[in-house]
């Protein structure tokens, strides 16, 4: 990679960390390009060169923490970690993904795009459900889990919960501590209760 592609890279890579961390506390609807640009210290030509517009710039965010998210996720699955560490694990990652997230954050994801809807529904299907389906036969296979939830069953789960989060009268109203309680009813239903 030669120079200038490296400043490319990393002026959008400046971009996407700079919405990331406005969309965590603010509505998106609420930030300009400038805005976003002055954070980032680049110009808002910039932002337009790399993404063509605002809600792109802000699915490329979403996309792209999801893909670090998913890259953590799997290598915790994948570790040697007995089942109950992992379950105790993932209830951690997950309240504190739902307090990072205030409410306003929340309203910023797009579940009525449908090209976003598609993203994660196939997230879901090719990285979620296969890793939670293997760390459920680990549960069986230490004795932790009985009886059993299908994949099937936990897909049909899982595109509900896509669904539901498409109507905007439900995610204006998904407080902290209400997406903590459906992180927790989740994790616990699928896999077992918490002790």
């Amino acid at each position: 990679m030669n120079g200038f592609e490296k400043r490319r890279q990393q002026k959008k890579k400046q971009i996407l960390e700079s919405l990331t961390d406005m969309v965590m506390t603010r509505n998106f609807k609420e930030i300009g390009v400038r805005e976003i640009a002055q954070h980032a210290g680049v110009s808002p030509g910039s932002i337009y060169n790399f993404f063509g517009n605002k809600e792109e710039l802000a699915k490329e965010v979403f996309y792209h923490q999801m893909e670090e998210e998913g890259k953590d996720f799997i290598q915790m699955m994948n570790s040697d970690l007995p089942f109950e560490e992992k379950m105790n694990k993932m209830y951690e990652v997950s309240v504190n993904n739902q307090e990072s997230i205030t409410s306003e954050g929340m309203k910023n994801f797009i579940f009525t795009d449908p090209a976003f809807k598609a993203y994660v529904e196939q997230y879901a299907n090719t990285v979620a459900i296969p890793e939670i389906m293997k760390l459920i036969e680990q549960g069986k296979a230490e004795g932790k889990v009985t009886g059993g939830v299908s994949a099937e069953a936990i897909m049909i789960f899982m595109n509900g919960i896509i669904t539901m989060l498409g109507n905007p009268s439900i995610t204006e109203n998904l407080t902290v501590d209400l997406r903590k309680e459906l992180g927790n009813l989740f994790l616990y239903g699928v896999l077992g209760k918490k002790e």
